[in-house]
């Protein structure tokens, strides 16, 4: 397959070298020193599974200069979702799939206004990567790779099986489930729980877990979550719940979510794509999130003040 990752500086770098090792043609876009050093000297991951690094064969800041590809794995943040979706024009052509990987519920269908929904391919991962340095990645979340992924109407299509096929032969493990928005919705309900809970205690993950009144807040979350899902016409898993707590209790104890340390340390985040979305997202169905209303209105203020300074 000729893909391209858009936005190699994280989770999205990282799936793209695992396909370049598996043998596919990978360019990477990227900007600044990340992309001059990638330029010189390929691209580096740092893992608990191992180290390793590949050589795109371009790496860019133009879409235009890599041309019509396969598959887009779209690695930017939630905020430049749209955007980013404009700037990838020039390699989509009318079989090409674009892999959405955010935070939140929203990127599909944002990727889907722009460049219409036979191009989307939702994915969720618990996959965590950032730059540790220019032309470098640091794995360190969901060690043990895993992708869920499927076309955004949930329909079968040959890309999808390409993409599971690529993945499967270099230690990432991919599922195609029946319906791919319940899992979507899933990892939402984590996120926002994890990481509005967490950021408003300001502890680790850890710390407040062990409090039987900060922990009844998770099921009130969740459930919150669920309802605003299931008047968008999802569904959750029934196991849903107790999955949600399960992988708390099995996080290491000095874990926070990428809103979390973003946040605390005065920085722009994805609160609007987490606790904002299900703020927003219950308003227009008439869903009340008391719990969720409190979170954002609460965090909000701090997210201005660092989207101003930044």
């Amino acid at each position: 397959m000729r893909i391209a990752v858009f936005g190699a500086g994280g989770i999205g770098g990282y799936f793209g070298v695992r396909l370049a090792q598996a043998g596919n043609d990978v360019a990477l876009i990227a900007r600044g020193s990340h992309l001059q050093a990638i330029q010189a000297n390929g691209l580096f991951v740092k893992s608990a599974t191992g180290d390793f690094h590949i050589t795109p064969f371009i790496a860019t800041n133009s879409p235009a200069e890599v041309g019509v590809v396969d598959l887009v794995i779209l690695g930017v943040k939630a905020w430049d979702v749209r955007e980013a979706a404009e700037q990838i024009r020039p390699m989509i052509g009318p079989d090409t799939g674009v892999l959405t990987l955010q935070n939140g519920v929203e990127a599909p269908t944002e990727v889907a206004d722009v460049l219409g929904h036979d191009h989307v391919i939702v994915g969720v991962s618990p996959v965590r990567c950032f730059i540790e340095t220019p032309g470098k990645l640091k794995h360190v979340g969901g060690i043990n790779p895993q992708l869920t992924l499927g076309e955004i109407d949930n329909r079968a299509s040959a890309r999808v099986d390409s993409i599971h096929a690529a993945f499967a032969s270099n230690q990432v493990s991919v599922q195609i489930p029946d319906d791919i928005q319940s899992w979507l919705w899933l990892k939402f309900a984590g996120a926002v729980t994890l990481g509005g809970i967490g950021t408003l205690t300001r502890v680790p993950t850890g710390v407040w877990r062990e409090i039987p009144e900060v922990r009844k807040l998770v099921q009130d979350s969740i459930h919150e979550v669920v309802a605003v899902a299931a008047a968008n016409g999802v569904t959750l898993p029934p196991e849903g719940v107790d999955v949600i707590h399960r992988g708390i209790d099995m996080m290491p104890a000095n874990h926070m979510t990428s809103m979390q340390e973003e946040i605390m340390a005065c920085k722009p985040s994805e609160l609007e794509y987490w606790n904002g979305a299900v703020v927003r997202l219950g308003k227009e169905a008439g869903v009340a999130t008391p719990l969720n209303d409190l979170i954002y209105y609460s965090l909000l203020p701090q997210e201005k003040l660092a989207r101003r300074q930044a």
